[in-house]
């Protein structure tokens, strides 16, 4: 999604490389994922951003160059707010899942927005994850604070949503499987588990994460996956080895019944610089 994020898009390659390989070579494990799994890989959301990003390079100053599409919007502030409307129903009443969008939401996107919510709603995705960095951490809804806090404000209590012990569970599935992740000391910061809400971070609006789970059920968790956004190209060999069994067991967790009253149905996993949905019941 931010072009300027690196990590992810090689993460994806390289895992759309392995997967390949180790089915040819008979791996059973990632056999049976392959088979009874179906796989979306979208290595880059922005890739107008990443040009400019790669440009630059990795040893300037320029931290937030690439972040943005061509037209300067940060992608993961593009989706329609749902959050205000999912608010809204919990207080007074209404639906707390597959929200409809806008009429105007076309309108209102940006071209990749636009063809990514048209993706998500023509396949029944069931997981997800959206990768990023900046962080060492695995994110999870809501993203958007009943108390419109902004980045940099004192912490509060998170805004979670009714499928909160899921989502935990999805993110410390990463975290653990993850090098590094967990142990929560990461880049100046400390999450426990190497997990947070969202909202108890800081707020985003119309972020692909809340936007995915509240209007196509699906439960997407966001990855912030490194300090640095554009590490060296030396660095990589690391951060795949610290990041391959955290990506695999989260793409199993589709074909693994999840003991919350009800099993993921129909496996179908998207992995953007993005990975679908189960009723709420």
């Amino acid at each position: 999604m931010h072009g300027n994020e690196v990590l992810g898009r090689e993460l994806l390659l390289q895992l759309s490389e392995f997967l390949c390989e180790e089915f040819r070579n008979g791996n059973l494990r990632i056999a049976r994922l392959v088979q009874d799994t179906r796989i979306h890989i979208m290595p880059s959301m922005n890739p107008d951003g990443y040009e400019v990003a790669a440009a630059q390079g990795p040893d300037t100053s320029g931290y937030l160059v690439g972040r943005n599409n061509a037209n300067g919007v940060d992608l993961n502030r593009n989706f329609p707010d749902l959050n205000t409307y999912i608010y809204y129903n919990e207080k007074y009443g209404g639906l707390n899942h597959h929200l409809p969008l806008p009429d105007n939401w076309k309108s209102q996107v940006e071209p990749e927005t636009r063809a990514v919510i048209q993706w998500i709603r023509s396949l029944n995705f069931v997981l997800s994850a959206n990768l990023h960095g900046g962080a060492v951490v695995a994110n999870y809804p809501y993203d958007k604070s009943l108390e419109h806090r902004v980045r940099g404000s004192r912490r509060a209590a998170s805004t979670p949503t009714p499928d909160d012990k899921l989502f935990q569970k999805l993110a410390k599935v990463y975290s653990y499987a993850h090098g590094w992740m967990h142990h929560g000391w990461n880049c100046g910061d400390y999450f426990p588990d190497g997990i947070t809400n969202g909202a108890s971070w800081y707020s985003l609006s119309k972020g692909m994460q809340d936007f995915n789970y509240l209007h196509t059920n699906c439960f997407e968790i966001t990855l912030e996956l490194s300090c640095n956004k554009f590490p060296p190209q030396e660095e990589l060999h690391r951060e795949w080895l610290g990041n391959r069994e955290a990506l695999i067991q989260f793409l199993e967790q589709v074909i693994k019944a999840i003991t919350s009253g009800c099993c993921f149905q129909a496996p179908t996993l998207s992995l953007p610089q993005h990975l679908g949905s189960t009723q709420r019941q």
